[in-house]
């Protein structure tokens, strides 16, 4: 047969040639400079039985610029030829559409290496270039020789343009020198390469690098595939930052040692980390440790942001061994209180010169008093942030989440410099919706948006189901330990001759009970007032369960009382519900109970609360358009954009708010209620006044009317006036911002307006009230009737008299009257029976005493204080919670809540002052204050209000400017059932609900599971087992473990991009999840395969296994692979594509664009402007500013001010600027897939 002479791949490619010549023979010998699996799959069907192919593999030169360029170590392990690049190429052969008849050929050449046909070396030095197919044997009579240009590899079989020659002159082929002088045959040439010493038997390593390929048929086993998994999913656990000194880890507990590094590789691959310990677990140490080792890195410009109260102690900590660092030299500190210096502090970095380093370091500490992105202070501490944007920022709480979701959103916001975007999750907001990816701050948004109206429907929230989505956001940012983590994984020190980490807390109540005389006070007082103050109603027999429903008021309780006695009376219940806004069936039962209940003395009182109308807190609400009117009316007239309009709403909802904190000072002590009640006495004085004199002022502004206008209220006004013209031309000319108010709004009592005879009438029923209030309150004041001082002051002396817990006593009320009432009523009935108690005790509210020099005298160990000449130690301190946040208070061993704590979150805080690191208490005592007989009730009315205020603040916020003094914060648990079990008489049971509720957070245990177990497995390996695992190649299948029941097959994807902003590249990794088919073609396998997006933990949960279970197997999956890897790069891109807005538009954003689109007629997609490019807080917050503008002026006067177009032209010019914040995908791979091993089952 005669074959071509020159083959350059043009007329007849090598590869064609390779098949003509093969059938004739039965040994071949290649030399190559390199080798690929396509090539070999070019031939391997006619050489697959041969008797014996030898491949040698040489080495294509790089050249020197590259290796120069990029730094190639040639010689390293990792960079070995041509190892490295062999796994490499048949990573991405991985991927290829051919991918099962790549598989196929590697079967068919690993049963050959096997079967001893196939042999394989590597010529590495000196570099073997030459290239040559060689057919036959010598003696065989009809070798075939081809030499030149072409690699044994797809390109260079096929599509390359080569030169190679063929010789078919068997005698050359053959030939065997006798000489020197003659030269080698084919054959000869060979045979020396590949007897030279050069040459390195590579057999084994090939076939090993073979079938532990994505072509291969050996499998990892499924615990490497657990770990390599866990690589790809938290990768910032691969970055390995500098250890710390031996000193430091020495000082450090090891969990503390554990998350330093943690959030050290947070901090590198995020720019913000949140250190989320447990109270009592030394979160100020961990930090310190990170501050000393930037320093040593010369990344020495720190700056703490901190509560005023912890000042000083950061101080002390860092200044004391082992850190010995200075303030002023090595640190700054902001106090967050303090909005001034860091304004200034902002304004410095903004002007700072090129040679000035900025901060490197932020830490802010107590974080979550930061979670209000919309107070000053929130604002003060981000612009100083932004103002530093190289440096990183490390946030400090033991509760980053408090009232919602939305509070760790934004305190990591902060944290990332206003940044609204976070990492993609799966998310699905039902079990029957399909999943979507979005960014984590939405998910987190969409997930509490469902659980708040769960709650307003009174139903139960599915947290579980939406915990895998929360914690594929979280994990990102936070570094957690919790006490019973680190007990479980043994990662503390012992104090020193002792077993124990931390004291058992065990609970104990002291109940107080109301007598008979406390009851026949209240009953006294209202029967006497039945008719003149009640209206011949009798609260006692007062409906609540109706009263609490009407959560707008439209007029005064006693009003409500009688309308709905009408409706009742006349049958007309669907009326009296549609007129209150009521749900269905609210009015069956009746307004006024037949026969008188059995009440307590806390919701008798509650009872006469509800009956209050508040009048100068809702005057606007007197207005004829309001007043009286049913909600469906009242709804016609407020527009809840319009500011105005919400200030009406607030104040028809205002009384939710007024009931909850009085009723919450009624258990506190009725002292404190007392003081309400008379504050808000003063107040309906005064209002009252100007009212007599024909004017309605806010309480607010007549507190400004008293102080700096005496009472004038003509030159008040005046100015007023003065000032509403100045602010119109400032609005006409956009300096607004500059102008200073001026005087007080004065509105005039007008009839035609108001109904001015209503408000005087409820006025005066108002002051009724209150004086039988008082008269109440007054006598049960009293010391004689005071059960609950009387029980703390036993209690006290009783638990002093056993000794079991120390002599130090901490006492905490939430309210600061209830500590100033204590300091004034606990010594005359106590000291009696404790010894100098008055010298031993201090008090602490929030107006009284320096909160850090009572700390060291009443907790000198913990606070490394030394008294001095002439101090003394306190061994009783009542406190409010202006001690519960990061205090250390150790020496102490008993804690008193003198008042119910409704918020779980809390009470662990305050738990956490005495129960923590460095306690010399084997248990420290928690007695709880509880109404014996009154416990339950009092929770559940707490409870019921809160979830009403929670529902107001989700529609129109709060306003404090309309009652003119602060609302206490409402605060909502989803463990408040939980919480009942805190104050059970039972010790054992209530110790057992205070240990269940100090388990920390579901959402966040995962993280620590999964991340901690891959911390330990590097940190315990040696580091060529861990780049065994590493190297595990992309596109691998494998099994899962034995005994996972599931007919799934997973595949875990991973997408690379960029940020079309930024330049900043973007890696994401996805789960994809597929059902088990036996279909080959790609058609079948789009129906029976649908590919869908799961989440990290679902697939996790899957895979997770021990290191027992590592046996590797034979692949033997049976599906087409190529449609599977197709379907699942489709499904990561349509995820990875679909584009949600950072920045959702509602109805009031859209009414405003539209009014301001004639005033932007250069944009043509204001919208799109809006939705793509705000991407930071600033940016949206200006936006939402802009919009109340807009509408509120259109509304008013059907056109906008100067001053407002002026703002809106220089927000959309600064978003015009912007580039899109896109990422744009580049490419999308198949990192490991994962398969059922039916042979386990």
């Amino acid at each position: 047969m005669r074959y071509p002479k020159f083959i350059d791949n043009d007329r007849k490619s090598l590869g064609e040639i390779l098949q003509q010549v093969s059938p004739n023979h039965d040994v071949l010998n290649i030399a190559t400079g390199y080798w690929d699996v396509a090539g070999t799959m070019q031939v391997i069907n006619e050489i697959e039985n041969y008797k014996k192919v030898r491949l040698l593999i040489g080495k294509e030169p790089l050249t020197h610029r590259l290796q120069k360029e990029f730094k190639i170590d040639l010689d390293s392990p990792e960079n070995l030829f041509p190892n490295a690049d062999i796994k490499h190429d048949l990573e991405e052969d991985g991927k290829s559409s051919e991918i099962n008849q790549l598989r196929d050929t590697v079967r068919i050449m690993a049963q050959m290496i096997k079967d001893g046909i196939l042999e394989v070396k590597v010529f590495r030095q000196p570099r073997l270039h030459a290239k040559a197919y060689i057919f036959g044997e010598i003696g065989n009579g009809n070798s075939v020789g081809i030499i030149g240009s072409s690699n044994f590899t797809k390109a260079g079989l096929t599509s390359n343009t080569e030169l190679n020659y063929l010789e078919d002159d068997y005698q050359r082929v053959e030939f065997v020198p006798t000489s020197e002088n003659q030269e080698n045959g084919h054959l000869m040439w060979f045979k020396n390469l590949w007897e030279s010493e050069e040459a390195i038997p590579w057999t084994g390593d090939f076939e090993k690098i073979l079938t532990e390929s994505p072509l291969g048929d050996s499998t990892y086993g499924p615990y490497d595939v657990y770990i390599r998994t866990l690589m790809e999913i938290f990768p910032e656990e691969l970055i390995e930052p500098e250890p710390f000194d031996d000193y430091v880890q020495e000082y450090l507990h090891p969990f503390q040692n554990q998350n330093a590094l943690s959030l050290r590789r947070k901090l590198i691959e995020n720019g913000v980390a949140m250190l989320s310990d447990s109270v009592g677990l030394g979160k100020t140490v961990t930090a310190a440790a990170i501050i000393d080792q930037y320093i040593k890195e010369e990344k020495d410009n720190i700056t703490l942001i901190l509560p005023a109260s912890l000042q000083n102690q950061w101080i002390e900590e860092l200044e004391s061994e082992p850190w010995n660092l200075k303030m002023g030299r090595d640190f700054t500190i902001f106090t967050q209180e303090n909005i001034n210096k860091l304004e200034e502090a902002t304004e410095k970095s903004l002007t700072k010169k090129g040679y000035e380093a900025g901060v490197d370091l932020f830490i802010i500490d107590e974080a979550h008093n930061l979670r209000n992105t919309n107070s000053k202070r929130y604002y003060a501490v981000l612009e100083y942030l932004q103002a530093n944007p190289t440096s990183e920022v490390l946030l400090l709480t033991a509760t980053p989440i408090n009232n919602s979701l939305m509070d760790f959103s934004s305190q990591i916001q902060l944290g990332s410099k206003g940044e609204l975007s976070s990492y993609k999750v799966k998310y699905k907001a039902s079990p029957e919706a399909r999943s979507e990816r979005l960014d984590f701050f939405q998910a987190a948004k969409q997930i509490q948006s469902a659980a708040n109206r769960a709650q307003n429907r009174n139903e139960k929230f599915d947290w579980e189901f939406h915990k895998s989505t929360l914690v594929s956001g979280i994990r990102h940012y936070l570094v957690r330990s919790t006490r019973q983590g680190v007990e479980k994984r043994q990662a503390m020190k012992h104090i020193e001759g002792s077993d124990r980490t931390f004291p058992e807390s065990h609970v104990e109540q002291f109940s107080y009970r109301y007598s008979n005389s406390e009851r026949d006070i209240i009953d006294k007082n209202i029967e006497q007032n039945l008719k003149e103050v009640f209206e011949n109603f009798d609260p006692r027999r007062l409906n609540l369960e109706i009263m609490m429903e009407i959560t707008q008021r439209t007029s005064h309780p006693l009003d409500i009382i009688r309308k709905i006695a009408n409706f009742q009376n006349k049958q007309e219940l669907e009326l009296g519900e549609n007129f209150f806004h009521l749900n269905s069936d609210a009015l069956i039962n009746p307004i006024l109970v037949t026969n008188k209940p059995k009440t307590t003395v806390i919701t008798t009182l509650y009872r006469l609360i509800n009956l209050l109308g508040f009048v100068p807190y809702k005057m606007d609400t007197y207005a004829h358009e309001f007043h009286n009117k049913s909600i469906e009316e009242v709804n016609q007239f407020i527009d809840n954009t319009d500011e105005k309009d919400r200030s009406y709403r607030m104040q028809l909802a205002i009384h939710n708010m007024l009931h909850t904190t009085w009723l919450k000072r009624l258990e506190s002590s009725t002292t404190s209620l007392l003081k309400s009640v008379q504050n808000y006495s003063v107040r309906l004085s005064a209002f009252e006044e100007w009212v007599n004199q024909g004017y309605l002022i806010k309480l607010a502004d007549i507190e400004t009317l008293t102080s700096e206008y005496d009472g004038d209220v003509d030159q008040a006004n005046a100015e007023f006036e003065i000032y509403k013209e100045k602010l119109s031309d400032a609005l006409r000319t956009g300096t607004e911002d500059s102008l200073k108010k001026q005087g007080v709004e004065i509105k005039v009592g007008n009839e035609r307006y108001y109904n001015m005879e209503q408000l005087q009438k409820d006025i005066n029923r108002d002051k009724a009230i209150i004086s039988v209030l008082t008269g109440i309150l007054e006598e049960l004041c009293t010391i004689e009737h005071d059960s609950k001082l009387k029980s703390l002051a036993s209690n006290l002396v009783q638990i002093i008299d056993n000794k079991n817990y120390g002599e130090k006593v901490l006492v905490f009320s939430f309210f600061s009257d209830t500590i100033e009432y204590l300091r004034e009523a606990l010594p005359k009935i106590i000291n009696k029976d404790i010894y100098d108690f008055d010298k031993r005790a201090a008090f602490i509210s929030g107006q009284t005493g320096s909160t850090k020099k009572v700390a060291q005298l009443f907790s000198p160990k913990s606070q490394k204080y030394t008294l001095k000449k002439g101090e003394r130690e306190i061994d009783f301190l009542f406190a409010t919670d202006v001690l519960s946040e990061g205090q250390n208070l150790q020496d102490a061993g008993i804690l008193v809540n003198y008042d119910l704590h409704w918020n779980p979150v809390r009470m662990i805080q305050r738990n956490g002052r005495i129960n923590r690191l460095g306690s010399e208490f084997d248990e420290v005592l928690i007695a709880n204050a509880r109404p014996h007989d009154e416990l339950e009730e009092y929770l559940k009315l707490v409870n019921r209000l809160e979830n009403k205020i929670n529902a107001i603040n989700s529609t129109i916020g709060t306003d404090s400017s309309i009652i003119g003094e602060e609302i206490n914060p409402i605060e909502f648990s989803d463990k408040v059932e939980e919480a009942y079990g805190i104050y059970s008489r039972d010790s054992e049971k209530a110790t057992q609900a205070m240990n269940e509720l100090e388990q920390e957070d579901g959402v966040i245990d995962w993280i620590d599971d999964y991340s901690m177990e891959l911390r330990e497995f590097l940190d315990s390996s040696e580091p060529e087992e861990i780049q065994r695992i590493a190297s595990i190649p992309s596109g691998k299948w494998n099994y899962l473990p034995k005994e996972k029941d599931t007919n799934r097959i997973y595949g875990l994807f991973k997408g690379y991009g960029a940020n079309v902003a930024t330049g900043e590249k973007v890696v994401n990794t996805v789960f994809i999840e597929y059902e088990e088919r036996a279909a080959t073609n790609f058609f079948a396998a789009k129906q029976s395969a649908q590919p869908k997006i799961v989440s990290d933990e679902e697939i996790l949960k899957y895979i997770k296994t021990n290191p027992e279970d590592n046996k590797k197997s034979i692949d033997t999956i049976d599906i087409n692979r190529a449609n599977y890897i197709e379907l699942g790069i489709a499904e990561t891109r349509t995820n990875f594509a679909s584009k949600k807005n950072l920045f959702d538009i509602k109805p009031r954003h859209i009414r405003a664009l539209e009014s301001l689109q004639e005033y932007l007629t250069e944009y043509t997609d204001i919208q799109g402007l809006i939705t793509n490019n705000i991407t930071r807080i600033n940016e949206q917050k200006k936006f939402n500013s802009l919009v109340r503008d807009v509408n509120r002026e259109m509304k008013q006067q059907q056109k906008l001010n100067f001053s407002t177009v002026n703002k809106a032209k220089r927000l959309f010019k600064e978003l015009f600027d912007k580039k899109d914040h896109v990422n744009n995908l580049d490419q999308v791979e198949g990192v490991l897939f994962y398969a059922p091993n039916k042979s386990n089952r």
